[in-house]
C-alpha cells in the first residue's frame, strides 16, 4: 500500500528550492537514501534532524511520516501526516491524500482511509492504486456491516439449537416416563389377574 511514498519523497527534495548546502537539505537527502535503501529507521533519523532545523517544512514533515509508516508506527505516522497543510505540497497532494488513506486503513478506520482515497482521485483521476485502495477498504466496510448481521444469525441458530436440546431433552424425559408409568399399569393389571374372583 506504500509503494507512492518513495516518488513523494524524491519531489520533496526539488519542491523546496533547497540547496544542497543547506544543512536541513543535505539530512533530507541522507535520509532518502537510507530510505531507498530500505533503511528506514536510519531515514527516520535523518528526517527528524532536518526537521529539527526546518520544522515547519511540509515536505520534511511528509518524509518523517513515510519512515514512521514504513516502520510500522502507523498512529505517528497519522499524526504527522495529518499536521501537513496539502495545499503546501502543490502537485504532491494527491500522493499525500493516497499516503494518509493508507495510515488510516494500518488502523483499520475504513471511513476516514475512504474519504482520503476519494480526496486523492479527484486530484488525481488516473491514480490506479488509489482506486483498488479505495475498492479494498469500500469491501472493508462492506464487511464490516454484514459482521453483525451475520452474527445476530449465529446467534439465533444458537438459540434454535439450544431450544430444539431441551425440547429433545424433555421428550426424552417424557418417553421415559410414560415408559415407566407402562410397566406399572402392566404389572398392576397382571397382579390384578392373577387374582381369582370367587
Amino acid at each position: 500500500m506504500a509503494k507512492r511514498l518513495i516518488p513523494l519523497l524524491l519531489a520533496c527534495g526539488l519542491l523546496t528550492g533547497w540547496h544542497w548546502f543547506e544543512p536541513a537539505a543535505r539530512r533530507n537527502q541522507k535520509g532518502i537514501e537510507a530510505y531507498r535503501q530500505g533503511k528506514y529507521a536510519a531515514a527516520l533519523e535523518q528526517f527528524l534532524s532536518a526537521k529539527g532545523l526546518k520544522a515547519a517544512a511540509p515536505q520534511l514533515k511528509n518524509n518523517t511520516a513515510a519512515a514512521l509508516y514504513e516502520l510500522k508506527k502507523y498512529q505517528e505516522a497519522l499524526d504527522e501526516f495529518s499536521s501537513i497543510d496539502p495545499a503546501k505540497l502543490g502537485g504532491a497532494a494527491s500522493a499525500w491524500h493516497y499516503n494518509l488513506g493508507n495510515a488510516y486503513y494500518r488502523l483499520q478506520q475504513y471511513p476516514q482511509a475512504l474519504e482520503s482515497y476519494k480526496r486523492g482521485l479527484r486530484i488525481d483521476p488516473d491514480d490506479v492504486q488509489a482506486k483498488k485502495n479505495y475498492e479494498l477498504t469500500l469491501k472493508k466496510i462492506r464487511e464490516q456491516q454484514q459482521q453483525p448481521q451475520q452474527q445476530e444469525q449465529q446467534d439465533d441458530r444458537a438459540e434454535a439449537e439450544k431450544q430444539k436440546q431441551k425440547y429433545e431433552a424433555m421428550m426424552q424425559f417424557l418417553d421415559q416416563n410414560e415408559k415407566k408409568q407402562m410397566e406399572k399399569k402392566k404389572r398392576r393389571i397382571s397382579a390384578a389377574k392373577n387374582e381369582k374372583d370367587w
